[in-house]
């Protein structure tokens, strides 16, 4: 596989080892990668990101640092097989480039590194074992370059959904059974097709003949957080089309996740007030939230400094009680927001919600 033009932060590094990709492994990435993996079989532990050099979510076709729990991985066994096997966790159909170096400068080297010695006998990561103790340095981190998902929006002519519209979602030609999708499914699917999030989600026989004549490929989908790596399916299934999930998908990126601090009129607080923590316009309940969770936040919100202090409490009457509430069980395991996960389900009320006060 040809190379392309390394950016100027790149070239720093022109002297780390370039792996091509040879014809044979290209062959064989083909043809794997069009077999439809059951990703219930090796129970998706593999929590891998690529993200760019502020941190940022890569969604690819661009090269980004491949993270292990939010650690580097070391290249050490390192191959085309884990390289294609690690992208189709991510929801990618195949890796195209990977390479190692101390690209990133700072943001690079302050991570630990968490992965080692990542041997695959196949390009499914059922077939790959690691190591969690490592003999490495950040020059040997592993930067990767993933593309292709399975997943398309169709309308009723078979055609891709492009933009804000509604469309029957499909994975490898086959539909896609509503058993156990929920909102973290919607928003991990949309984003691995490259929108910002899910705008709505719905089940059943809309698109006539063009849904109903295709085989269903997919069920039980279930993702515990809202990105394709905490997520599981099966490829066996108990449905019929009337149970086919249709999606809208928001256009954009997803860098920051939408959160907002707003005072009892529902306007923007001032910096270093106490405010009602809304996510996309809902409240957040305060089950399993802690410090760790009330810093990450913060700093998501443009404070570096982190949270001050939080507290949970129905405070603001009826422009509380109007809102949705949108985010719970929010779990962090560093003041970071890539360390966190959360469910758009709930089991609160509104005496549950986070007011959060962050250092200005």
């Amino acid at each position: 596989m040809e190379k392309r033009e390394d950016d100027s932060e790149e070239a720093a590094a022109e002297d780390k080892e370039e792996k091509r990709e040879d014809a044979h492994a290209e062959e064989s990435a083909e043809s794997e990668s069009n077999e439809v993996e059951d990703l219930d079989a090796r129970a998706v532990q593999a929590r891998f990101t690529l993200v760019d050099y502020r941190g940022r979510r890569i969604y690819g076709q661009r090269e980004g640092l491949l993270l292990f729990h939010g650690g580097t991985v070391c290249d050490d066994g390192f191959s085309w097989n884990s390289a294609h096997a690690i992208c189709r966790t991510m929801g990618f159909s195949h890796a195209t480039r990977y390479r190692s170096g101390l690209v990133y400068g700072s943001f690079q080297s302050r991570k630990p590194i968490r992965l080692d010695d990542v041997i695959c006998s196949s390009t499914h990561w059922s077939s790959c074992r690691s190591n969690a103790h490592h003999n490495c340095n950040h020059r040997e981190d592993i930067l990767l370059t993933c593309t292709g998902t399975g997943f398309k929006l169709l309308n009723a002519h078979g055609h891709v959904v492009t933009g804000r519209n509604w469309g029957l979602l499909t994975y490898q030609h086959g539909t896609v059974c509503d058993d156990y999708f929920n909102w973290n499914s919607a928003h991990a699917i949309c984003r691995v097709m490259g929108y910002a999030y899910a705008a709505g989600w719905t089940h059943g026989l809309r698109y006539g003949r063009e849904q109903s004549h295709r085989r269903i490929a997919m069920d039980d989908v279930r993702c515990r957080s809202s990105y394709w790596n905490y997520c599981s399916y099966r490829t066996s299934h108990n449905c019929n089309h009337h149970e086919d999930v249709s999606l809208i998908c928001q256009p954009g990126t997803t860098h920051r996740p939408r959160f907002t601090l707003v005072d009892w009129r529902g306007h923007t607080a001032q910096r270093g007030c106490e405010g009602l923590l809304l996510f996309a316009g809902g409240t957040v309940c305060d089950d399993y939230f802690n410090s760790y969770s009330a810093h990450a936040i913060c700093k998501v919100l443009g404070y570096p400094r982190g949270a001050i202090r939080y507290r949970s409490g129905y405070a603001y009457g009826s422009m509380q009680n109007r809102k949705r509430i949108t985010m719970d069980d929010v779990r962090c395991s560093s003041t970071t927001w890539s360390s966190c996960r959360y469910t758009t389900r709930h089991n609160c009320g509104h005496h549950e919600d986070i007011l959060l006060t962050c250092r200005p």
